[in-house]
């Protein structure tokens, strides 16, 4: 029987080449999995439950987005812009788009009170960032109501800003400032080759 002793010498992720840092670079994102991913659907599914459109197909990365959606409105209700949109959406879809505001209160904020009478537009579908995305063209619409946009083009613009939105996200957690943070954070150490280092 023969026992070998092998030794390595082992850097932090900010000691690396600027080659082997590339390579650690690359081969954390060959195993990389998006974390948010299973919430930005959610907020898409609870945009879908709300209003009558169906988004059939869709993909989006770190640099691109493309999606595709089918509308359930009749011609009339796609048509509508202007002032009559924006009472469309007040007469449908008040109360899927402003919550009560909550107010907290008590030694320890363990009392809370719903207001009757302010609203708020914070993150209404789900509680997750990605409400305020898919929602922000209706909010603009409903402050400065644009008489050429219709009913189709103002759900294509949420769709079109939420996954914006995923895009932009998935760029930064993907992104080497994301990589270097995630190494500090879990005392991740490489060869010299930028190989881990197990």
């Amino acid at each position: 029987m023969r026992t070998e002793t092998r030794t390595y010498d082992v850097y932090k992720v900010d000691e690396l080449s600027f080659t082997a840092k590339e390579n650690a670079y690359n081969r954390w994102l060959a195993g990389y999995e998006y974390p948010w991913q299973s919430e930005n659907m959610a907020t898409l599914k609870a945009f879908e439950g709300i209003f009558n459109i169906r988004v059939c197909d869709w993909r989006y990365d770190g640099c691109t987005c493309y999606y595709r959606f089918t509308s359930n409105y009749s011609e009339e209700e796609e048509g509508l812009c202007g002032v009559r949109l924006l009472k469309f959406i007040v007469n449908n879809y008040w109360h899927s788009l402003f919550k009560p505001k909550t107010y907290w209160h008590g030694k320890d904020f363990n009392k809370q009170r719903r207001s009757r009478i302010s609203v708020t537009e914070d993150c209404v579908l789900t509680g997750y960032c990605a409400d305020m995305d898919i929602l922000k063209p209706i909010y603009d619409f409903l402050k400065a109501p644009d008489k050429h946009t219709n009913l189709h083009d103002l759900m294509d613009e949420c769709i079109g800003s939420f996954f914006r939105f995923c895009s932009r996200d998935v760029e930064y957690c993907t992104d080497e400032e994301a990589f270097e943070h995630d190494c500090e954070a879990n005392g991740y150490e490489f060869l010299s080759n930028g190989e881990f280092f197990n």
